[in-house]
Formats: structure tokens, sequence, C-alpha cells
């Protein structure tokens, strides 16, 4: 499992794309313009929630996929829009959170993984 922590910049979405990107590169080649922007579309949503707080990053690297989380603090779950873009990338997508922090997650997938390729 790859960790980072970000501050709630403008910044971050993009370095998290570039961290998310390297990381695919060597563990899931064929995940890796997916698994860009899906770093940049879940932190840039952490930034837009939590404009005060952390954020942190994991990708977690599963047989023939790529699992994204991302977790703010001190800020407020998002609404449904905010996933549009998600939907189209990633297999698998969902949310949590509790008092202290909002936690959001999508899951790449290699296409011999997918059911319906």
């Amino acid at each position: 499992m790859y960790q980072q922590s970000l501050p709630p910049s403008s910044d971050s979405p993009a370095a998290a794309a570039i961290w998310a990107r390297g990381i695919a590169l060597a563990e899931r080649a064929e995940l890796a313009d997916q698994a860009e922007k899906l770093a940049r579309e879940l932190v840039s949503q952490a930034v837009r929630r939590a404009p005060i707080g952390q954020i942190y990053a994991e990708i977690d690297v599963r047989d023939a996929a790529l699992r994204i989380e991302v977790r703010s603090t001190g800020g407020h779950p998002g609404g449904g829009s905010e996933w549009a873009e998600i939907s189209t990338i990633s297999a698998s997508y969902g949310t949590s959170s509790d008092q202290q922090s909002h936690t959001a997650w999508a899951e790449l997938r290699t296409v011999a993984a997918c059911p319906h390729a």
C-alpha cells in the first residue's frame, strides 16, 4: 500500500495525479491514465470539501486492480454531482463519513478483471 499526506491546496490535485500515475506505471501500467484522472478528481473533491485540515491518499494494489482512497478532515461530505467523472472511469466507488473525516474511494480494474469486457 502506498500513502501520502497533502495539504488542502490548489496544487494538491496535480501532485496526487503525478503520484498515482507513477505508482500505476510501476504496478499496473495499463491503468496509469485512469489512476491519474481518478486521483486528481478525488483529491480535488477533498480540497473543495475541506479547505482546512489535511488530506490523506492511499493506493492499494490488488490482483488486477488499483484502489484509490482519499480521506479529508475538517470538511463535509460532497454531493452526488461530484461523482459524474469518477463513475465513468472506475469499476466501483463509494464514500463514508464520521464526525472527524470524510473518505471517498474508487477502484480501477484491468480489462481482464472486468466481467463485461
